[in-house]
């Protein structure tokens, strides 16, 4: 393992942060003009651990569509080449 300092930890922590406070700021509109702003903007400390899901159309596409992905079909169609071949050793 790697001696990281302080440093490193203290950048990676703020990466994260900004990364997530711009999901917060720009996808869910939150800003710190609103009359109640958003716990995450009040403590963007709070962001180096919360998960941010989104479901949102744009995210989730397969999801709202019902489009497999990739690796179900290729998996699904390696499944069916088997059985495939089982019924035609008969």
């Amino acid at each position: 393992m790697k001696n990281r300092t302080r440093a490193y930890y203290r950048h990676q922590r703020r990466r994260v942060i900004e990364k997530k406070l711009d999901i917060v700021r720009h996808l869910w509109g939150k800003d710190e003009a609103d009359p109640i702003p958003h716990p995450f903007i009040v403590n963007p400390g709070k962001l180096a651990k919360a998960k941010l899901h989104c479901s949102c159309v744009m995210c989730k596409y397969e999801k709202h569509f019902n489009i497999s992905k990739h690796t179900v079909v290729s998996k699904l169609a390696v499944m069916q080449q088997e059985v495939d071949e089982y019924w035609s050793e008969e």
